[in-house]
This record gives C-alpha cells, sequence and structure tokens, in this order.
C-alpha cells in the first residue's frame, strides 16, 4: 500500500484555489505598495513640517506667520487680479529668458560635443558663468537695458544657458563611437547619424542640463523680479516687505515654490518620455 504523505509533504502542497504564502507577490503589487510607501512618506513629512511650522509661527504681528495666516493672505491674494497681472509679467520673463536659453544651449551644446575647436573656444566663458554668481552681471545689465523686460529676461538667460549647453554637450560626447561608425557604415550622413545616433544618446545629459537650467532660470526670475523691482512678483514683494505684510510675502513665496515643483515635475515626465524614445531607437 502506498504510504501516506507526511506532515511536512501535506503542508508543502499547494491548496486549490490559494496561494501560498511563500509565493512571491506579483510585481504590479509590489510596485503599487512602494508608491504608497513614498506618498505615505512625504505626506508624514509634510505634516511634520507644517506643525514644525504652526508651533515656530504667530498668529500676529511681523514674526514668521502661522499656516493660518499664510492661508488667509494667500486666498486674498488669489482673489486679487493685480496678483495675476504681476504672476504675468514675471512669468513672461522666465519663459522668454528660459527659452531663448534652451534654443542658444541646445546647439551649441551639439556643437561643443561634435566640434573640439568650439568646446576650446566656448567652454571657459559658460564655465565663468557657472562658477562666477551671475547676480554680479545685475548692475551692467540695469545700466545697459533699464527696469524693462528685456533686463529681466536677460538675468534669467545668464542663470541659466550655461548649465544647459554643458550638460548637452556632455551628453553628445557620451555617444558610443561604434554606433557612429555603424550609422555612417551604413551609408547615414552626418545630419542622420546626429539625429538617429547622436541626439537620442544625448538625451540624459540633455534632460539634465535642462532640469538644471530650468531651476537656475527660476532662481533668476526671482532674482531678476527682487534686483529690478519694476513689475511683476518684485513689486508686491517690495510693497508687502514696506508694508510688513510679512504673511503676504510668504504666501508670494508659496506660489512661487509652487510653480518650480510643477515645471520642474514637467520637465522630469518630458525626460522620461524622451528616454522611452532613446529606448525604441537604440
Amino acid at each position: 500500500m502506498p504510504s501516506s504523505p507526511s506532515g511536512a509533504e501535506v503542508s508543502s502542497q499547494a491548496v486549490p484555489g490559494r496561494r501560498p504564502l511563500w509565493a512571491a507577490r506579483p510585481a504590479g503589487t509590489r510596485l503599487v505598495d512602494r508608491a504608497w510607501g513614498r506618498a505615505g512618506l512625504r505626506c508624514l513629512t509634510l505634516a511634520v513640517l507644517l506643525v514644525a511650522w504652526q508651533v515656530a509661527g504667530t498668529a500676529g504681528g511681523v514674526g514668521l506667520p502661522s499656516p493660518a495666516r499664510t492661508a488667509t493672505a494667500l486666498a486674498e491674494l488669489l482673489a486679487d487680479p493685480a496678483f495675476h497681472r504681476a504672476l504675468w509679467a514675471t512669468n513672461q520673463a522666465l519663459v522668454l529668458g528660459f527659452g531663448l536659453a534652451v534654443a542658444v544651449a541646445l546647439p551649441l551644446g551639439l556643437l561643443m560635443g561634435r566640434l573640439d575647436l568650439v568646446n576650446r573656444t566656448v567652454r571657459p566663458y559658460l564655465s565663468l558663468l557657472i562658477a562666477v554668481p551671475v547676480i554680479a552681471f545685475i548692475p551692467v545689465i540695469q545700466a545697459t537695458l533699464g527696469l524693462t523686460l528685456s533686463a529681466r529676461v536677460a538675468v534669467v538667460f545668464l542663470f541659466s544657458v550655461a548649465y544647459v549647453a554643458v550638460n548637452c554637450a556632455v551628453g553628445v560626447r557620451s555617444t558610443d563611437p561604434a554606433l557612429v561608425e555603424m550609422a555612417r557604415s551604413f551609408g547615414a550622413g552626418r545630419l542622420a547619424t546626429i539625429r538617429e545616433v547622436v541626439l537620442p544618446a544625448a538625451v540624459p545629459g540633455l534632460m539634465a542640463g535642462v532640469r538644471v537650467g530650468l531651476g537656475q532660470a527660476l532662481i533668476g526670475m526671482v532674482v531678476a523680479e527682487l534686483a529690478l523691482v519694476g513689475a511683476g512678483v518684485g513689486s508686491l514683494i517690495a510693497e508687502f516687505q514696506g508694508r510688513f505684510q510679512v504673511a503676504s510675502v510668504m504666501a508670494v513665496t508659496l506660489v512661487v515654490v509652487a510653480e518650480g515643483v510643477l515645471l520642474l515635475s514637467l520637465a522630469a515626465w518630458c525626460e522620461r518620455r524622451l528616454s522611452r524614445w532613446k529606448g525604441g531607437t537604440a
């Protein structure tokens, strides 16, 4: 007669309709768990920061405003049409300055990555812009362009162009030479090689430069608004400071921070999309 299975053998057998406890969890479930874990950690960190802010804040006066005071000032600010006009004026400088920086830096970085002569000629000036605080050039810009939109655009441009160009050049130089030679052996011309091989390979460096440059452009936008007080958010901050309305200053700061987080998240999304393009063309 066949011997009956032992207790260990019975426990090791899978029960129909039930997943064994030792079985691996699906990959999708693990990703969801990790996403929920990250979201929970961020919410916990935000809660701790809000509690610390509430403890350190004051309900009145000129000290650090509490979250309730700041929220009230923010609601009043968002309902004021003058704030929206100032925010639009500020973002004009950001969009024009950073757009001009990207339009100049991308072809310049491509030339620096492909031609040593251009790299040796231009790289020292870009390194100077990175090493020297750009805020030192603001008096020259103000004396040349005055308190105009062009002056604010110039400040944003100088803050961001070097980071985009240098990172783009690094990405272009990181292209595998074997891929370039293979494309040329199949008859691809110079432009086709750049479009199909060099640019997809340069996506990580290029997008890193765009993200860093965007962060620097946001800093340049705020610096230009504070140093060249002619219009925009800078004029509101100066007005609120003169009236000792600290809660309103904090509310404006939160709006600028929220805009920066949104723009950097958008840049990260674009980077993921372009990374898929790189993977598809590799």
